[in-house]
Parts: C-alpha cells; sequence; structure tokens
C-alpha cells in the first residue's frame, strides 16, 4: 500500500498548493541503504514470484530481514526530517515481527484467497500465515482494506505508520520552498 500512499500524499500536495519540483530538491541522506534495502525486497519477491530454487531456504528470510536493517538505517540518516521518526517507528515495527517470526511477515489467511493461502501453508515467500505460535500477532499483517480497483488489502500497524510518515513528509516537502529538514 506504499505506493498507493505515496500517489495520495502527492495528490494532497497538489491540492494544498505544493509543487511536485519541491521533491526532487529533498537532500536525503543515505539513500544507498533506500535502495540496498528495497533490492532485497525485490530479491525476495521476485525469487518467490518466478520459483527459483533458493525461494523456500533461509536466503529469503534473511534477506527480507536484513532489508528492514538497512532502511531503519536510512531512516536514521535523516532523522532531521520530523516526519521520519514515524516511518522508523513503523519499519522498527515491522522488521522486529518479521525477526522474530523467522524473516517472514504473518498474515492473517481469513483474508487470503485460497491460492495464496496454499501458497504461504507450503512456505512459499516472505509471509507466513498467523498461528497460535505467532510471536507479537498485533504487529502482523491483521487489518484489512477491500479497495475499489485494487482489491483486498491486508496491513500492518507498522505500514500505517510508514504510510503516514511518507504522506507527512511528501505534502511537507511538496509545500516548502526551501527544503530544510523540518
Amino acid at each position: 500500500m506504499l505506493l498507493e500512499s505515496i500517489i495520495l500524499a502527492i495528490l494532497i500536495g497538489f491540492l494544498v498548493g505544493g509543487k511536485l519540483n519541491s521533491l526532487f530538491e529533498i537532500n536525503l541522506k543515505g539513500l544507498e541503504l533506500l535502495f540496498l534495502g528495497a533490492l532485497l525486497q525485490l530479491f525476495a519477491f521476485w525469487s518467490v514470484k518466478l520459483h527459483l530454487e533458493w525461494a523456500n531456504y533461509w536466503v529469503i528470510p534473511f534477506s527480507h530481514s536484513l532489508s528492514y536493517l538497512l532502511l531503519m538505517g536510512f531512516t536514521l540518516k535523516n532523522r532531521a526530517y520530523r516526519s521520519f521518526s514515524l516511518v522508523a517507528l513503523g519499519i522498527a515495527l515491522n522488521g522486529v515481527v518479521i525477526v522474530l517470526n523467522g524473516g517472514l511477515m504473518p498474515v492473517d489467511p481469513a483474508y487470503l484467497p485460497e491460492a495464496s493461502r496454499q501458497l504461504l501453508q507450503a512456505g512459499t515467500g516472505t509471509h507466513g500465515i498467523l498461528t497460535d505460535s505467532t510471536r507479537l500477532k498485533m504487529l502482523a499483517d491483521i487489518l484489512f482494506i477491500n479497495i475499489p480497483v485494487l482489491g483486498k488489502q491486508l496491513f500492518s500497524l507498522g505500514d500505517i505508520l510508514i504510510d503516514l510518515g511518507m504522506g507527512t513528509f511528501i505534502v511537507m516537502q511538496m509545500r516548502r520552498s526551501e527544503n530544510r529538514p523540518q
């Protein structure tokens, strides 16, 4: 849901008189951490999607967990931007529940289509099925919304904080004429 939240934030930014150019003038630190973290998440996602041989081994959970460490480093380097504290908290909550559950984000199977549920039960992917032994269940993907066109979306408390933080950051930066940390 992060992409949808970013698009919504840009639209809100326009509605409150912001300028898209302002987003290109931001001086973020540690972009390499952001790109490496995103790359590891893409690696995990596509390894599973393409049914690559290592997808069911420790490589995916490890790369998934490591991506959150890198993303946390990126947010900490940019903590001068006030809204990044929400992003950092969201990443920390997601990262903790993922690490404590073997590198997989637990997901409530009640909201999943049957095909997705079967894949998760087979141990495939970056998500795992929420069970009685799941640690920190309240931080798992247990929240659900059905969005027209996009369909069912599962998300966590951490996802909400990340989306709110990024959305606030984008709107605030679009409204600034000088892009100093705020």
